[in-house]
This record gives C-alpha cells, sequence and structure tokens, in this order.
C-alpha cells in the first residue's frame, strides 16, 4: 500500500498551524503575569526616640559619711592589712609604715642610750668609793682630834710643871713630841677629808650630768620609738573601709590626705549616676528620684539629687538594709516634674 504524499503546500499550512498554536501560548502567560498582584513593598521599621526622662541610669553607690585616715609619717608602706569592702573595728592595724631615717635614728640612741648608761654607772660606782673614804677619812679625823686634844691638854700641863720647876724635862719632851706628833696627824687627815670630800662632790657634779644626759637620750629614744609607732595606722572608728590611696611598697608622705577612707554611716549612701547633657538640664538638687537596687528588693527607695555637676548627678538616699554596701551598683529613675 503506498503512503500518501504531503505537498509542498500542506507543509506551508502546517507550519502556519504551528506558529499561531506558539502566539497564543506566550500571549496566556503574560496575561497570567499581568493578573498578579504587585507585592507589597513594607517600610522600615524606625527605632523610637529614648526618653530621657523615663530611662533607668546604673551607677555606683557610695557612703555620704566617710572618715578619712592621713599617712601619719613619711615612709614605705610595708603592708595593708585589709581590703576595700572589709569591715574594720575601732583600733585595728590598717597598715604599717617603716622610715628608713628614723630606723637609723633609733639604731644610734640605743647606741648612745647604752654608752651613756655605762658612762654613769662607772661614775656612780666611783661616788660610792670616793664617799666611803670620805667616811673612813672623816672617822679617822674625829679619832685623831681625840688625840689631839688629850696630847694637848697633857702637854699644856708638862709647860706648866716644868715651868714651875715641879717636872722633869724628859716628861715635858715627851709630851710635846706626842703632841706634835697628833697635831700633825690632825693636819693631815684634815686635808685628807677636804680631798675626798670634794672628789666626791666632783663625782657627784658628773653622777648629775650623766644622769641628765642619759634621762635626755631616753627621752630621744622613746620619742623615736613613739614617731615609729605611728607608723602603725589604725582605724579611729569602726565602720567599713571603702578606699586606701596606696598599697604595699609604694612611698607615702604626710601629705596624703585620706591614705584610708572608713565610711561610718551606712544608712546615708548615694548613687554618682552619669547622665547624658540633654538630661542634665533638667535635673537640679532636690528633684525625687527612685534607686532600684537588687540587694533591696524588687521595690524601688526613694531618693533625692543631692548635687548635678559636671555630666553627673549625686543622688542620696537611706537604706534599708545593712546588705547595701558602698560599691554597688545601683539603676536610677530621675522623676522629672
Amino acid at each position: 500500500m503506498e503512503r500518501p504524499q504531503i505537498g509542498q503546500g500542506n507543509w506551508i499550512y502546517l507550519a502556519a498551524l504551528l506558529g499561531i498554536a506558539a502566539l497564543g501560548t506566550g500571549a496566556y502567560y503574560a496575561f497570567r503575569e499581568y493578573q498578579k498582584p504587585a507585592p507589597q513593598v513594607t517600610p522600615s521599621a524606625v527605632a523610637p526616640t529614648a526618653d530621657p526622662a523615663t530611662t533607668t541610669y546604673p551607677g555606683k553607690i557610695r557612703a555620704l559619711k566617710t572618715l578619712p585616715i592621713p599617712a601619719p609619717i613619711d615612709g614605705t608602706l610595708e603592708e595593708v592589712s585589709v581590703a576595700d569592702g572589709e569591715e574594720v573595728y575601732e583600733g585595728q592595724l590598717l597598715a604599717r609604715i617603716t622610715n628608713s631615717t628614723l630606723e637609723a635614728a633609733k639604731q644610734k640612741s640605743a647606741e648612745d642610750l647604752e654608752s651613756l648608761k655605762t658612762k654613769l654607772e662607772g661614775f656612780e660606782s666611783q661616788l660610792v668609793a670616793a664617799r666611803l673614804e670620805s667616811s673612813r677619812a672623816s672617822a679617822d679625823l674625829a679619832r685623831a682630834r681625840a688625840e689631839y686634844e688629850t696630847a694637848s691638854k697633857n702637854f699644856e700641863r708638862q709647860k706648866l710643871l716644868f715651868r714651875e720647876g715641879a717636872g722633869a724635862k724628859k716628861n715635858h719632851d715627851n709630851a710635846e713630841a706626842a703632841f706634835q706628833k697628833v697635831a700633825s696627824e690632825r693636819a693631815q687627815l684634815e686635808n685628807a677629808v677636804k680631798a675626798a670630800d670634794s672628789r666626791a662632790a666632783a663625782l657627784q657634779a658628773s653622777v648629775e650630768e650623766a644622769r641628765a644626759k642619759f634621762n635626755e637620750a631616753t627621752t630621744d629614744a622613746e620619742e623615736t620609738d613613739a614617731e615609729i609607732l605611728t607608723g602603725d595606722v589604725k582605724a579611729p572608728v569602726s565602720g567599713l573601709l571603702v578606699n586606701h590611696k596606696k598599697n604595699a611598697g609604694d612611698q607615702v608622705t604626710r601629705d596624703i590626705a585620706d591614705l584610708f577612707e572608713i565610711a561610718v554611716d551606712l544608712t546615708a549612701l548615694e548613687v554618682v549616676v552619669e547622665v547624658p547633657k540633654a538630661l542634665e538640664a533638667k535635673l537640679g538638687a532636690g528633684q525625687n528620684a527612685l534607686v532600684q537596687i537588687a540587694e533591696a528588693g524588687p521595690a524601688p527607695l526613694e531618693a533625692k539629687i543631692r548635687e548635678v555637676k559636671d555630666g553627673q548627678a549625686y543622688v542620696e538616699f537611706l537604706s534599708p538594709s545593712p546588705a547595701i554596701k558602698p560599691s554597688m551598683t545601683a539603676q536610677v529613675r530621675f522623676l522629672i516634674p
């Protein structure tokens, strides 16, 4: 069976039909795209401007009533016995300051004191011996004076007898010799007593002078020791140590007026807050504020502005709990009328 033949005209007709079909399909899809709704454009969200009057501001708590403790002497801070935030009691040792000049002076004072003590003890020993010698010489002189009186009376008697021819010359000469002897001895003992007394008096003066120097050196040594002891920095009151300016090994001088600082009243506190310029212009002393402290519970504490200065607000409040301490963090909201 023969396959029917397709002529040239038929091919042209078929191609035209296929073209019309393609155009129709394209038009259909173009119409569908046109019917789709336009995509919704969502405007970008604009961040609201924060209201400084309703914003809370963080700050550090500090004590209103503190006692500064100055450095008592110049020197080196050898040790610091307490740390910031610790409670201290009156008389507690906070730190110890050493001064090399004072330590050298103490050593020299001790050496001088020992030398003066030795000298004083030597003079005192010599004075005792001199007084004993003077006492002995005085006793001998008393005996010699008694013998002198006896010999003098006997000599006068023998002279009278010899002159009257009632006495022998030998007795006269013997009495005269005995008298001359005791007279010479008496004179020697009188000189010895004077010398002993003079030596004792000189030694007494030396003892008094040495004792005065020793006492003066003792006073100087005690003053040096006392000044060294002032290097022991002690708490004058009980409270909470909130700050110290120097650490162990640092040099300190007397012009440091607040080497340590102790909070003496933990009920009167304040929060120091950094505030923006826009808010600073609206704040003033006496205005109300609220202070939120985690350690005080969920309820905020009533407070007042004490001062606003150089971008900082000082907000004071009364602490309801001993758990609230300086250096803690608080949040402050200012109540602007």
